[in-house]
């Protein structure tokens, strides 16, 4: 088709060899809108023996579908060209005849072809052809769009069900899940209880014959999809924090599994958080190559490599050796990375290595352990003690030392009570077996001791500040500095308590009197052989503590944000502890700035005994994160480097829960993904109230 245009319209010009037909909608939109091209076509005359004929520009006037070529020289129908497919000199070759033009104008604008081009040409635009739809399609499209809506509908019930069998950490799969059963497990008993009060999700579970969404591999799909958006999320918050730790502990489940927590701490805009990512299997391989290049691995699949400055571990050898342990085999790819033993784990170990290294401590103990396991191994006797005692005794655990404080603290509050349930034993020996009458025995003997009831008394009372000290540390919102001077502060109460041995003595030689002669027969003045004994078993946690603590000199930059400081700061700059920054983190901080912000934060009374924590929230809460930068990222590195493990324990507690003896058979990711959703329900519910949960978790499951 020949198409016609005007240069200076820039429309088309001379001849093409698509035909409008062919050309994209929205060019054919851009022709049609821009109108018939009107040039005044000087070289279009046709001479006579007397005369020459020029064309009129007045003629576009008498015919609104008239339009000509400056290339060509002739005339065209506007409609016809864009239009009318046939053949015609106004629709192909062009009219040139000036002599017949009135006439072959009106004769053509009468034609079938014109008439239906002009309709088309006024109404195009209007309808797009190309993508109109016939009225089958568009009822298709209406109900494939009303069951895509319905299907979203129903999966988001689905997914409702597995966050509350999640977040409540239940079982979902039952035993026989056939129609007949009467109790087909909760996932699906829970939706046929929603199902009687949603009319929607009861005509689904009835009717559907492809996909109900009840099958074991859509549970796990479901689970997974939900477990994903939480990680997105939590991805997402550590793309947007400054600095990550990380915090690793191992423990065995029900089904003998070896499973390793993998737990990240950092700062976001409303706070420090702890996340728990997954539990990973290291069953077949706990070297330390192994545990490491796993460690990495999820480094990299997070995107916090970089961010890395801190990881914890509990101190087994295979984590915390300094030559070939998981922790340096870490800090060779990310030197930044700085080792801190969990404090709590190191607590336990100054209590329990302070009473190992004492003959009588050890004896003490071991008799105290005895104490709790011969209630635990018989109902009858069980029995018997809460009908005196009105109280359990703890059992012991040798990786907790708390259980041991526990254990001390309930016999000395319930020593007499103790004593009348061996004695009720020995009185009625009739009613117990010959091994429960001849401990009971024993242990009236053992408690009536003077050593016991003084170890007792002693122990009683330094577990009174340690315990303190254990909950401290084990405290998510807890910063480091403050730990530190918690400890620093337990060691100073620790020495104290040597002050506190008349009292002790006093109070034991008060029940009974002194230890007789046998207990004495070394000639050694009785008293003087005790406080011998209570100032050895402080002098010996003074040391523990002092060394097990001592290599935290790393972490003088601390001091930088320490409140009890400021006042002495401003008279002179700790310019000691901003070299260790620098020496540690140096690559993270513009040292010069940060000494500058850290000088105004120590001269205004606003920061006056704040401590990093408040710091920080005071920095957010004020809009000062940009205008200090420097201090907040200090700020932010502080409160991410952990103090202990305990978070990393707790999910433990939530494996225990979730892997039971009835669900050992458990998949790895399955578990993974159902932990999460437990330990991390808070940013569940957040999502969930955001409505950032359930589309995502579609998508996911899509």
């Amino acid at each position: 088709m020949a198409a016609v245009g005007c240069e200076e319209n820039c429309i088309i010009t001379g001849f093409i060899e698509t035909p409008f037909s062919r050309l994209p909608f929205q060019e054919k939109l851009e022709i049609v809108q821009r109108g018939r091209p009107t040039p005044g076509l000087p070289g279009l005359v046709q001479a006579s023996k007397r005369y020459q004929r020029h064309f009129q520009a007045s003629s576009y006037d008498l015919y609104p579908w008239l339009t000509g070529s400056l290339r060509t020289n002739k005339l065209y129908c506007w409609d016809c060209l864009l239009f009318n497919p046939d053949k015609g000199p106004w629709c192909s070759t062009g009219f040139n005849n000036l002599s017949c033009l009135t006439k072959a104008a009106q004769k053509h604008q009468s034609t079938p072809g014109h008439l239906r081009a002009t309709v088309s040409l006024k109404t195009f635009g209007d309808t797009r052809i190309d993508l109109q739809l016939s009225e089958q399609q568009r009822r298709e499209t209406i109900e494939h769009n009303e069951k895509v809506r319905h299907n979203r509908e129903i999966l988001k019930r689905l997914i409702h069900t597995v966050v509350f069998l999640g977040k409540q950490e239940l079982s979902f799969r039952g035993h026989d899940e056939s129609r007949e059963s009467a109790n087909k497990g909760n996932y699906l008993e829970l939706l046929d209880y929603l199902a009687e009060y949603d009319s929607e999700l009861r005509c689904h579970l009835a009717t559907s014959k492809v996909f109900t969404g009840t099958s074991s591999k859509i549970q796990n799909d479901l689970i997974s999809a939900t477990a994903d958006v939480l990680r997105d999320a939590m991805k997402e918050e550590v793309r947007n924090t400054p600095f990550v730790a990380a915090m690793v502990d191992e423990t065995t489940d029900v089904s003998n599994t070896a499973q390793m927590s993998l737990v990240l701490p950092y700062v976001t805009d409303s706070g420090v958080k702890e996340r728990f990512f997954r539990f990973e299997d290291v069953t077949l391989d706990k070297r330390v190559e192994a545990v490491a290049a796993r460690i990495l691995a999820f480094f990299n699949e997070v995107g916090c490599t970089s961010k890395v400055v801190a990881q914890c571990y509990d101190g087994a050898a295979v984590m915390a050796s300094g030559l070939h342990g998981v922790q340096a085999r870490v800090k060779e790819a990310i030197p930044q990375a700085l080792f801190v033993h969990c404090f709590a784990h190191r607590l336990n170990l100054v209590m329990s290595q302070g009473a190992a290294k004492i003959r009588e401590c050890k004896n003490f103990f071991t008799h105290l352990s005895g104490l709790a396991a011969f209630f635990s191994r018989s109902p009858k006797r069980a029995k018997l003690l809460d009908d005196i005692c009105q109280r359990r005794l703890p059992r012991v655990a040798p990786t907790r030392w708390a259980y041991s404080s526990r254990l001390v603290n309930t016999v000395y509050e319930r020593r007499e009570e103790l004593q009348e349930v061996f004695a009720h034993i020995v009185d009625h020996h009739e009613e117990f077996d010959a091994d429960s009458v001849c401990c009971a025995d024993g242990y009236v003997n053992l408690m009536s001791s003077f050593e016991f009831r003084f170890l007792l008394a002693t122990f009683n009372s330094i577990f009174a500040h340690s315990d303190v000290l254990f909950d401290i540390l084990q405290t998510k919102e807890l910063d480091m500095q403050f730990c530190l001077k918690m400890i620093s502060d337990f060691s100073d109460t620790i020495q104290r308590e040597k002050l506190s041995f008349p009292a002790i003595y006093e109070e034991t030689v008060g029940e009974n009197g002194e230890p007789g002669r046998r207990q004495a027969r070394a000639q050694v003045d009785v008293r003087t052989r005790y406080q011998k004994l209570h100032r050895g078993i402080i002098d010996n946690l003074h040391t523990q503590v002092r060394d097990r603590f001592k290599d935290h000199e790393r972490l003088m930059f601390l001091a930088l944000l320490d409140p009890q400081h400021f006042a002495a700061y401003r008279q002179s700059f700790p310019t000691a502890a901003l070299s260790s920054l620098e020496e540690s983190y140096g690559c993270h901080f513009d040292t010069s700035s940060l000494k500058t912000e850290l000088g105004v934060m120590y001269a205004m009374s606003d920061f006056e005994g704040r401590s990093p924590s408040d710091v920080l929230h005071f920095l957010q809460q004020k809009g000062l994160t940009k205008s200090m930068p420097q201090l907040h990222l200090l700020t932010c590195l502080v409160l991410t480097i952990p103090v202990s493990t305990a978070s990393v324990e707790r999910t433990f507690s939530a494996l225990k829960r979730i892997k039971t003896y009835t669900r050992n058979s458990t998949g790895q990711a399955r578990l993974s993904a159902l932990a999460l959703i437990s330990i991390e329900k808070q940013l569940l519910i957040g999502l969930k109230t955001q409505d950032k949960l359930y589309d995502p978790a579609i998508a996911h499951f899509i």
